[in-house]
């Protein structure tokens, strides 16, 4: 006899720690227990299958290779009926291929997919969105941007949702810049970068941005770069190079970062390429914090949509980033009333219970 409650498959490659398994985690939480009950399926393991196997979240792991892995499709259909599966929620094109190639055997099963990168697809790829996504149940874009890309790449215009990424702001904790002690001069005017330390974050664009505005700063800066990843020794040797081991520290991964976002000054964004709607900016527009971007997926709403909240300039554009930084740094008023206008954005606009209630709604 199947159950009253809906039974939700979330459906992602690797369940690790960045903003997707954040989104995903979320949900998960979200859901009310008596009418909803959630699966994690997933290839990779990770902090976020971890954190469902602790509590109590039934776990299933599916090995998926390709879009087309019809072992895959296989294996996910057979988990779907033994399980009684009603919504499949997958989170990128590759887990959605292959959802929607279970549902045709699956047919009363829902298939919900969120775009969480703003990726142009090649010619391939829009063909087979433009067979695949009319069966879609939904399609759901973080950010403006990124439903106007979706729509490029073919995908069935009529299934597409906005709906941002949010937070709760009630667990930021208050401003506390003490924080700092030990870390950064107290007298220093302190932007944080939350990101892993790889190619897209754009992490080199910000060392060469942060020398070139050094050269007329009248303000001491320094700049936290908090995170892991492949290119810590080349960014330590860039800094290095440029001689800004006083003003740019590479923290690692921290657990502390909310208390580290709530004694900074202002929040930075970097990323080249394939961000949707960051959840550390989020975070920081939670924590009063006033942006300095890149103009990538949905930073710029972030930042100006509904008000300015911060400054967001083109990638690559050195010049320009620089002078952004120059201003949050020298005009302590401008700083304070972007944070304000941060936090409002945060409360009103990226509420979490809010968003997440617009996003179950399509399980039904």
């Amino acid at each position: 006899m199947k159950s009253d409650k809906i039974k939700v498959l979330y459906l992602i490659n690797f369940a690790g720690k960045a903003g997707t398994e954040k989104y995903v985690e979320n949900l998960i939480d979200y859901l009310p227990n008596n009418e909803f009950e959630a699966h994690l399926c997933y290839n990779i393991p990770g902090e976020l299958s971890e954190k469902c196997e602790a509590k109590g979240i039934p776990c299933h792991r599916l090995s998926m290779k390709s879009p087309f892995d019809r072992k895959a499709v296989k294996s996910l259909s057979k988990l779907c009926i033994q399980e009684k599966i009603d919504v499949i929620h997958a989170q990128y094109p590759r887990e959605n291929f292959i959802a929607l190639q279970a549902k045709k055997r699956l047919k009363s099963v829902k298939v919900v997919f969120t775009s969480h990168l703003t990726l142009y697809q090649n010619a391939v790829w829009k063909f087979f969105n433009k067979k695949l996504t009319p069966l879609n149940d939904a399609v759901i874009s973080v950010c403006r941007e990124g439903e106007k890309i979706l729509i490029e790449n073919k995908v069935d215009k009529s299934k597409i949702h906005v709906i941002y990424n949010g937070i709760d702001t009630s667990k930021i904790p208050p401003r506390d810049r003490s924080y700092l002690k030990g870390i950064a001069d107290g007298d220093a005017v302190v932007g944080i970068a939350l990101a892993r330390l790889s190619p897209e974050k754009g992490l080199d664009f910000l060392i060469d941005s942060v020398f070139e505005a050094k050269k007329t700063l009248k303000r001491k800066l320094c700049i936290l770069i908090c995170g892991d990843g492949k290119m810590r020794e080349s960014l330590q040797r860039h800094i290095d190079e440029k001689e800004l081991g006083d003003t740019i520290k590479l923290l690692g991964y921290r657990t502390d970062t909310a208390k580290l976002l709530c004694a900074s000054d202002f929040a930075i964004n970097c990323a080249s390429s394939n961000e949707a709607l960051s959840f550390a900016l989020l975070e920081s527009l939670g924590s009063s914090l006033p942006l300095v971007t890149t103009d990538v997926g949905g930073n710029r709403d972030l930042c100006e949509y509904g008000g300015k909240a911060g400054i967001c300039v083109s990638y690559g554009d050195t010049e320009a980033f620089a002078s952004a930084l120059k201003a949050v740094c020298e005009n302590d008023r401008e700083r304070e009333e972007m944070g304000r206008l941060a936090r409002h954005k945060a409360e009103n606009e990226f509420d979490l219970n809010s968003l997440l209630f617009e996003t179950v709604k399509l399980y039904y």
